[in-house]
This record gives C-alpha cells, structure tokens and sequence, in this order.
C-alpha cells in the first residue's frame, strides 16, 4: 500500500445507478468501515475477528461497485488498492497486530472517501429504476423487514405485530445466539435497500445495537424504527430513533403498527408473501 490512500487516475465510468443511491450505499460502506474502527482488540481471537470482518467488508466493497459503477474497472482499481490484505503475524504483540489491520482499514477507507468525492461528477441513468430513493419517497412497492439477535420469543412476537401491520410476511435477518457480529453480518447480506428496519432490542444482545446503527446508515434514520424489550426504552443509543417498548397488551402493537402505517403500509387481517 502506498502512503497516500486517496484513489488517483479512477476510470471515467458512469453509474449505473442514480447519483443519490450511489452514494447513500457509499456511507453506509464507510460508516460501517468506521465502525470497526472502534472495534477493541484484547487477544488474539480479537485479532483474527477483526481480519474477518475486515476481509468480509472488503469484499462487499468490491462485490457493490461492480453494480454501482457501469465500469468493472472501477471495482478492479479498488481490489487493487486493498491488496494485498496482510493477516498479522502472531508473534509481534497484540497491539501491533492491531495497528496494521486498522491501517489497511483506514487505507480503504480513505479510498472509498476519495471516490465518494467523485459522484457528483459522473453521469447516472434515466431516472425510473425501483431502487431510487430519493427525498425519502421510493418508487415500487417498500420490503417490511426485522432484524433480530435471535429467534426468541420477543422477536417471534414482533415479526407477527409486523406481518399484521403490513399485511406483508417481513423479510427476517437473524443472528446467532451468543455473537454479537452476527446479526451486523447478516443485515450487510440481506437488508435490501428499499426496506423499512424493525430493529429488535433486547438487553443480552449488545450486537442488536451495532445493527440498528448499521440499519440507519444504511436506510436513513426515518427508515428504521427499534422494538425494544420492557424497560430499554430510555438508553440513550435510542434517543434519536422511533421506538417502541413492549409492555402487557396490545398497545405496542398499536404503536408499531401506526409507525408503520406512517411509513406507506395499510394493516391487514389477511398476511400476503412479498411478490
């Protein structure tokens, strides 16, 4: 890697998409870059964690500019700056193995920075593609989806509130019991970029958190609203998001439900599968 990260001599390549998703998808990558960033490493199993991840993200990078970008060459030039991606080795201390990941993260990032600096000079298609999403308002029908840290009993419950609210089986994205990076991984595979976020949260999956923030760089804040269980309402990560705190009866259901029906979906008794 050189010691400047910033991309020079990019491909002239147009989008093939609108400049606005092309660079709603780019923020949401960098913030993600960030936020492994902040990752604390203590071990060696911390280490190898955060060469997964690295290398995972890495890889998405590469796999999203190729749709976004009409020039292949343009997610070739980014491959090329990532590489090679060096594992450390176990034998120097733990705080350096830290340091040349998060240098090869910042590198990337700083690449993916630069590049975002160039979209507002490249050419974008027609408008009319379904995955526009500008102003807030979408064009297409809009994917309900849960996101929840395992299939527990609060979750079960709230993918019902949600089909019920929307008339529409949710997509779910769930995570493994016991991984916090779970869910996050899960949600960078599957969360499709037209959806509305019904985040789950609950107090043993600190992980449920990562992903909500995910969830909004992702969407937009105005896209995602959490479902937290009893007495999480007032944690401060939540302050800025619709929330909803589950309590006996149906009136969280009746709040999620008019949430949700403020985001353009009409409750029904008969639950359709997405089309």
């Amino acid at each position: 890697m050189t010691a400047s990260s910033a991309p020079t001599d990019l491909p002239a390549s147009s989008l093939s998409v609108s400049r606005a998703v092309a660079d709603h998808d780019l923020v949401a990558r960098i913030a993600r870059g960030h936020n492994m960033l902040r990752h604390t490493v203590h071990g060696r199993p911390d280490v190898i964690a955060l060469a997964r991840e690295l290398a995972e993200w890495s890889g998405h990078n590469r796999d999203l500019l190729a749709k976004r970008f009409a020039d292949r060459r343009l997610a070739d030039a980014y491959s090329a700056a990532a590489e090679p991606f060096v594992v450390p080795a176990h034998d120097i201390s733990v705080g350096a193995q830290a340091d040349l990941l998060r240098g090869q993260l910042r590198h990337q990032l700083d690449w993916l920075e630069g590049l975002r600096d160039t979209i507002s000079d490249r050419e974008e298609p027609a408008a009319g593609h379904d995955e526009l999403r500008l102003g807030g308002h979408r064009i297409g029908a809009r994917a309900p989806a849960v996101l929840a840290p395992s299939a527990s009993r609060l979750a079960v419950g709230v993918v019902g509130a949600v089909a019920r609210a929307t008339g529409i089986l949710p997509i779910v994205i769930e995570g493994e019991p016991g991984e916090d990076g779970s869910l996050l991984r899960a949600a960078e595979r599957s969360l499709p970029s037209d959806a509305v976020a019904v985040v789950v949260i609950e107090a043993s999956s600190p992980g449920s958190l990562i992903a909500l923030g995910y969830a909004a760089g992702a969407l937009g804040q105005d896209d995602v609203i959490a479902v937290c269980a009893p007495g999480l309402a007032a944690l401060p990560d939540l302050v800025d998001f619709a929330t909803v705190e589950i309590s006996a009866g149906d009136g969280w259901r009746l709040r999620l439900g008019a949430l949700l029906e403020g985001a353009g979906f009409a409750p029904s008794e008969v639950v359709a599968t997405r089309s």
